[in-house]
């Protein structure tokens, strides 16, 4: 126990007056040094900013301290286990695959359930690491997929007690059912199903309490961890991407911004039949609490459902690429948290068909006019492999390299090679995106940090939208899709009879080159085929140097 201790001197009984204890006892002269007297001052404040954090921020500090030196922990944990592991180990021999396999998945454990005790930012950051699922190992993307929606749910004592400070009474008597159960636990929030008092169904997201207080310690903490791994690995900076949009990131912790995002959403995609937006109850929301028509349907990764369900892979696919390109290419106003929690899909009431709901709307991006149009035009030209266009339209988007550009976009090489046309990704595609992030790092970075900032959100849009489409074994070439989308926008845009005629003439000449390039592969298919059946086959090593239009 602490203890003040009054010395009388050498041959004088001393008396100690414990803490807790209502008596004074002998006890053994001691003399006191200046580091002890510090040591036991350092405590006594220690113990009393412990108290006074608990008394009036409820340990939002010490709970702060512990997520840092535990995301530290964590980081050095997984730097020394690679770095032990594969020390001296041949790429090359026969036991590489399997220690670096189980280092990986070590790795993804440790970063897996510091993110789930952590919380808030973290699983947001976790969740963007799970769509990267072209470049980083398998181990990680089936391990940090469970940060879709399978977060540590809070107690029920938090969500009443937001509710009374809110609204001044407990959910169960703000709506007139509350199942206290969440049916998701995301980032930021909880997710409970209940009914009002009208007798709507409805979807109540509730802020964890605690995130607006820890927000501004939890960013400077991953921050201060980006730096330090950018000071050990000169290469590695990302902290400047969260620095930037650092402003955006806050606006996620207000509610009824989100709410009028997905009012606006719903607005920009009200032509699209197979898009649907739920409706936002403004009477039962506020900057903590959002509520919408409950919607029931599976996530749009699950690839077996669907198949069940009977719902043609490909035409949802096109849906999706087709809505998220039209904010993209159109609208300006572009969803930048699709991950598979926030899609979903079920059949429309009125017609029958497949639908997809798109679900948390707190974080979107804006792209200016000038920026869409040169987007548009850049895209057009990838699809139609003008790299004279290409070098132009990344100009004017100050990118130099716009191969590594037309790359990020797409997340594929720019010439497939390949034998046969396919819209599939092959190993071969995937080792050299896998090796191109690992070699040409730095130009990565350097392309990434030239380019308009909130292309970030087109870049996190496209990425997980090509993820979802890979789980579904990519049936449908995404950037033609989205190409003819480019197109559309640009001819939307366009004044002028003089400016209609010019787009009509761009997607005229846009379709021939894409025929032209489909029967010139058929023709040399073809005649191969037939050279084949007369025993006249050529050596066709070379086919493996054809190049197929992405």
């Amino acid at each position: 126990m602490l203890a003040v201790r009054l010395v009388l001197g050498k041959r004088r009984p001393a008396f100690s007056v414990g803490l807790f204890r209502g008596v004074a006892s002998k006890a053994t002269p001691r003399k006191w040094t200046a580091g002890k007297v510090l040591l036991g001052t350092t405590g006594s404040m220690l113990m009393g900013a412990i108290g006074y954090d608990g008394a009036v921020n409820e340990f939002e500090t010490v709970a702060g301290v512990q997520r840092f030196v535990r995301s530290l922990a964590i980081g050095i944990s997984i730097s020394v286990d690679y770095t032990w592991s594969l020390w001296g180990l041949d790429e090359n021999g026969p036991n590489y695959e399997r220690i670096i396999s189980q280092v990986h998945q070590r790795a993804a454990d440790r970063i897996l359930n510091g993110c789930l005790t952590n919380g808030g930012l973290y699983i947001k950051i976790g969740q963007g690491v799970a769509a990267m699922n072209h470049i980083i190992p398998k181990e990680y993307i089936s391990t940090l997929k469970k940060l879709e929606d399978k977060c540590l749910p809070r107690k029920p004592g938090e969500v009443r007690k937001l509710f009374e400070q809110d609204f001044g009474k407990p959910p169960e008597e703000v709506f007139e059912t509350f199942d206290y159960t969440p049916i998701a636990a995301a980032s930021l929030a909880q997710v409970f199903r209940g009914t009002t008092k009208e007798g709507q169904q409805v979807a109540i997201k509730v802020q964890y309490a605690d995130l607006k207080k820890r927000f501004n310690a939890d960013l400077r903490t991953i921050l201060f961890l980006q730096d330090l791994m950018a000071l050990i690995h000169k290469s590695y900076n990302f902290g400047w991407i969260i620095r930037d949009l650092r402003g955006t990131l806050r606006e996620e912790l207000d509610f009824i911004h989100e709410g009028r995002n997905s009012e606006r959403c719903a607005e920009d995609l009200r032509k699209h039949d197979s898009i649907y937006v739920p409706k936002v109850l403004w009477d039962y929301t506020n900057e903590r609490v959002l509520t919408a028509e409950f919607i029931d349907g599976c996530k749009i990764n699950d690839t077996e459902r669907l198949k069940h369900l009977k719902i043609n892979l490909a035409k949802l696919d096109v849906a999706l690429f087709r809505a998220f390109a039209d904010q993209i290419f159109r609208t300006g106003f572009v969803h930048a948290d699709p991950h598979p929690g926030n899609v979903f899909v079920r059949k429309d009431p009125s017609s029958g068909r497949p639908q997809l709901v798109l679900l948390d709307h707190g974080l979107y991006g804006n792209l200016t006019p000038e920026v869409r149009a040169n987007l548009c035009r850049f895209w057009e030209a990838i699809v139609l492999k003008d790299h004279k266009e290409m070098a132009r339209f990344a100009t004017a988007l100050n990118v130099q390299d716009y191969r590594t550009f037309a790359e990020i976009l797409l997340q594929r090489p720019l010439e497939l090679k390949s034998s046969k046309l396919r819209t599939r990704l092959s190993e071969e595609d995937l080792a050299y995106m896998a090796q191109q992030a690992k070699e040409h790092f730095d130009k990565v970075m350097q392309t990434l940090r030239s380019m308009p900032r909130n292309l970030i959100f087109v870049l996190r849009n496209l990425n997980t939208i090509r993820a979802i489409a890979r789980e579904h074994g990519d049936p449908v070439d995404r950037p033609k899709v989205m190409a003819r989308c480019a197109l559309a926008a640009l001819r939307q845009s366009s004044v002028g009879l003089r400016g209609f005629f010019r787009s009509v003439f761009r997607r005229i000449n846009f379709e021939y080159q894409l025929w032209k390039s489909s029967f010139q592969f058929w023709l040399v298919s073809s005649y191969l085929k037939l050279l084949t059946r007369l025993g006249r086959s050529p050596d066709t090593s070379y086919l493996l140097d054809v190049q197929v239009d992405v």
